[in-house]
């Protein structure tokens, strides 16, 4: 079995292979070591809070496995449940979070809707007189991506995974019941089961099998405060659902995102200056004591999300292509769907389908057939 890219998913399918027993795993990979493409510039937060089943399974699943692996995984944890936040100051917004969080807890998610007052001694540094509520999640948090990347990978190697770096795939071909790849320092690979976990870069590598992935790089930043030193060392990723700035601790600063919905697809990672100034009114007037702290653009970086058309990943065989397996297109929730991902890939190609979480809904024929998914709570 071939795994194509050593990603937070990538390690986790090849993990998850090695755990029930897969032997002759290989996991390809471009850059030079695991972790280092969009895995390490990822914001790394996990929530059950959203709107559709198989969201909220797979982040319920990805729960369940960071909970039974956290004496293995050691200290410092890799998984915080710190929370996750959405507040409004829209009475409107607020009875769709609320409908939300009903569907919510009736697939087992624990989650609450807090009225004003309850929001303000949650946040207290967070303003708003017109507040009108908002929903918190406590199993919901952060996911250190590295930490987390790494473990899969070196336990993957310590049960007989190969890794090979440097290797970018760039052809396929199908012979015999197997798929021969080549790669860019002209060695090639053979095997009858290989998975794409390429991320953002999944609808290349799916042109050299043949195969159209919707899948699109597109560019997120993240920003970091100077020193904050008036706010609790851990609060939650907490989420202005008005305007979409996001806010959560890292050590003695502050991480900010913003989502540009015009942002055009392509693999451009550097960082923009100017980018900030476009949600700096709503940062410092729902934020003020973030906004005041300052953007250190030193720290500041942006990386890739992997995004298709419904902003719901692809997952299992692609239709027509034997044991040709998709693992992409997550989206923005690539490392909180990450354990979730590993475990469903292993158990469609070992057992013949998904035991987990029924991913059939996340099938590449859904958008042949006009079976998108529509997700509310998208960030």
């Amino acid at each position: 079995m071939i795994v194509v890219g050593a990603g937070v998913v990538g390690c986790s399918v090849a993990f998850q292979l090695a755990r029930m027993g897969a032997r002759n795993v290989v996991v390809l990979e471009r850059e030079t070591l695991p972790g280092t493409g969009s895995t390490s510039r990822a914001n790394g937060g996990i929530r059950a809070q959203f709107t559709t089943e198989v969201n909220v399974r797979m982040s319920l699943l990805s729960m369940e496995i960071l909970d039974a692996l956290e004496e293995e995984i050691g200290q410092p944890s890799a998984y915080r449940k710190a929370g996750y936040l959405f507040l409004t100051d829209s009475p409107e917004k607020l009875a769709a979070m609320e409908r939300a969080v009903e569907f919510q807890r009736s697939s087992g998610v624990d989650v609450e809707v807090l009225d004003a007052a309850q929001v303000r001694r949650r946040v207290p540094w967070a303003a708003g007189e017109s507040l009108a509520g908002g929903t918190f999640g406590a199993r919901d948090g952060f996911i250190d991506p590295g930490r987390l990347c790494g473990f899969f990978a070196s336990e993957a190697a310590h049960l007989g995974v190969s890794f090979l770096h440097g290797h970018e795939v760039t052809g396929a071909a199908e012979k015999a019941g197997e798929w021969i790849l080549s790669t860019a320092n002209g060695r090639s690979f053979a095997a009858p089961v290989v998975v794409n976990a390429a991320g953002a870069w999944s609808a290349r590598l799916g042109r050299a099998f043949g195969v159209d992935v919707p899948v699109e790089p597109v560019r997120r930043h993240l920003f970091l405060t100077g020193p904050i030193h008036d706010m609790p060392p851990v609060i939650p990723m907490t989420i202005d659902a008005d305007t979409g700035v996001l806010v959560r601790r890292e050590g003695e600063r502050v991480l900010v995102a913003w989502s540009n919905a015009d942002e055009r697809p392509g693999f451009d990672t550097s960082c923009d200056p100017e980018f900030v100034l476009r949600f700096a009114d709503a940062l410092e007037a729902r934020f003020p004591a973030v906004a005041a702290a300052g953007i250190d653009q030193r720290r500041s970086w942006a990386g890739l999300y992997e995004v298709t058309p419904d902003h719901h990943a692809i997952l299992g065989e692609v239709p027509g292509r034997s044991g040709l397996i998709l693992a992409t297109g997550f989206s923005g929730h690539g490392v909180m769907h990450a354990p979730a991902a590993g475990r469903c890939v292993a158990e469609l190609i070992l057992r013949g389908r998904s035991e987990s979480v029924d991913v059939a809904a996340l099938s590449l024929g859904r958008f042949a057939r006009g079976a998108l998914i529509h997700e509310a709570m998208v960030l």
